[in-house]
């Protein structure tokens, strides 16, 4: 191999690295910036996606790149991703037909209005993965958050 290596003998810091990281099975290829900042803990992924390195460091893209900038409320207005600013948000990938979610989302919904209650700058984007807008609708009314407008992934 061209690149560094621990000692073999040096399993507490492999250890540690493992640990720090949420290392879970191998090969696993984590990539830092100059700083020690993690760019991604999946670059494995990243190398076997782009094999000339055209995009590194493979910076994932930035939250608003993927997210969005509009949301809408229970009320049916549209939130932009300006009026959140300096709020944690929180995506919550769900859907109506799935048992766990089903189960969590009251549990989430109480924390939720406690932090609200408290005045914490904090957002939920409900992420639907419900397979009709019916669907999505139906579960929806279970939820005090945000949510991405519901589209058709089928193009119709």
């Amino acid at each position: 191999m061209p690149w560094l290596a621990l000692p073999y003998a040096d399993r507490d810091r492999k250890a540690s690295l493992s640990k720090k990281f949420k290392v879970s099975g191998i090969p696993t290829l984590v990539i830092l910036d100059p700083s020690g900042n993690v760019i991604t803990k999946d670059g494995r992924t990243q190398i076997d996606g782009d094999p000339e390195g055209a995009n590194f460091p493979w910076v994932p893209p930035e939250v608003k790149d993927v997210l969005g900038t509009e949301f809408m409320s229970k009320e049916g207005k549209t939130v932009t991703l300006a009026e959140l600013e300096g709020h944690h948000i929180a995506v919550y990938f769900s859907a109506h037909w799935c048992p766990p979610c089903k189960t969590f989302t009251p549990n989430l919904g109480k924390v939720y209005s406690k932090l609200k209650e408290k005045g914490v700058k904090f957002e939920i984007i409900f992420a639907s993965s419900d397979k009709n807008e019916a669907e999505f609708n139906e579960y929806y009314k279970e939820m005090p958050w945000l949510a991405l407008p519901y589209v058709d992934r089928n193009g119709n």
